[in-house]
């Protein structure tokens, strides 16, 4: 199912109905973002995975399928059940720390936030990059994901300095057309729902 060609009702009617079509789509609009935020917040060092708690965050929404009335109540409360599982599992690692003599904390509320941003930007960006033409896409993944010169994207892509220049200028100005679509605006209301 292609992430930029369902509309927001026809996904939530399918939720609504147990349609496994609408349920995939959310999965995978939602699943990359949640796993980073998790893996934020939660150590390498302990047993639960972050993939453990997202898994666990998309069964809950499964359960509660027919009171959501768009993505982003969806993006939010999957934010916030990834966030309190997250924290449940450090609670219990602080206790079980605690009783080894050792210190565990919990991480600060500015944290999850800076997390929750990260999540959501790179994921937005990360969209955003799949909808420009794919030359444009490869020279900026070369030089801003993979820190190559201008000379050396030149080089890997086969193609002259000028043109890694051209695609790369074309390839901002497009990112920054789509990244003026109402996604802020989105974001700013997600942390609202999620956090206060």
């Amino acid at each position: 199912m292609n992430i930029f060609h369902v509309s927001e009702t026809t996904c939530i009617t399918g939720l609504h109905r147990g349609e496994a079509g609408a349920f995939h789509y959310i999965f995978t609009l939602f699943h990359p973002r949640l796993c980073f935020f998790a893996n934020g917040l939660l150590p390498p060092s302990i047993e639960t995975t972050a993939e453990d708690v997202v898994q666990e965050a998309f069964v809950k929404l499964w359960e509660k399928r027919t009171r959501f009335q768009d993505l982003d109540g969806v993006r939010a409360f999957l934010y916030l059940a990834v966030k309190n599982a997250c924290f449940n599992v450090l609670k219990h690692e602080k206790i079980v720390a605690r009783h080894r003599g050792e210190n565990a904390a919990l991480p600060e509320h500015p944290v999850v936030m800076q997390r929750l941003l990260q999540a959501e930007v790179t994921e937005q960006v990360r969209l955003a990059l799949a909808r420009l033409p794919e030359g444009c896409r490869d020279v900026l993944q070369l030089s801003y994901f993979e820190g190559l010169r201008n000379e050396d994207a030149a080089r890997v892509l086969h193609v002259s300095v000028n043109t890694v220049k051209s695609q790369k200028q074309r390839g901002m100005r497009l990112l920054r057309d789509i990244m003026k679509e109402p996604y802020w605006r989105v974001l700013v209301l997600l942390l609202v729902k999620c956090f206060f």
